[in-house]
């Protein structure tokens, strides 16, 4: 089973929210999908996307995909024009990245935003302290970096679904400096 969710937490603790819900999982072996709030999925056969390539892969860390705006070009389709706010074009690059990266993935060797996360509860289970004790003072800002970092520690792979792309909102409107929601 895959689990999807957006974890949210009143205090802007990202960990306890993102633990929280994942230890509501009893089976070790599933799957979860951790999502931003100001995400979209463009395409219907996402979870269709993802369920293929956590069978293909089952030895992976955590899995990302391209997003229509982040702070890690890795992340990034190029050429894409982060600045349009236009969903129909984001539909059209999502379709594309459906029809020409089929079953094709990368490899990422460093930290990751978060947008989308898939990451395996056993595979949770076994970095949540490192974690926990990274990210103990932080609120919303490092804790997915600190998730990548601690997958990569532990000896597992992070891998970039090319075939899906999100429309990921990212502070559009005010710019990717502005931060004052997560204080």
């Amino acid at each position: 089973m895959i689990w999807f969710f957006t974890p949210y937490d009143d205090q802007k603790r990202l960990f306890y929210a993102i633990d929280r819900y994942i230890g509501l999982i009893k089976n070790e072996n599933e799957w979860v999908v951790i999502t931003d709030g100001d995400i979209a999925f463009l395409r219907p056969d996402f979870g269709e996307v993802i369920k293929r390539y956590t069978a293909d892969y089952p030895d992976t860390g955590l899995f990302t995909c391209y997003a229509s705006r982040c702070h890690y070009p890795i992340q990034m389709l190029p050429g894409v024009n982060m600045n349009s706010d236009s969903i129909l074009y984001h539909k059209k690059i999502a379709d594309q990245c459906a029809k020409n990266y089929k079953n094709r993935i990368d490899e990422i060797n460093g930290k990751i935003a978060g947008h989308l996360m898939v990451i395996r509860k056993g595979t949770w289970v076994n970095i949540r302290d490192e974690v926990y004790h990274k990210t103990i003072r932080k609120n919303i800002l490092g804790v997915d970096s600190k998730i990548s970092y601690a997958v990569l520690e532990a000896g597992l792979k992070i891998r970039l679904i090319k075939e899906l792309y999100i429309l990921h909102y990212c502070r559009l409107a005010e710019g990717m400096d502005y931060d004052k929601y997560l204080k």
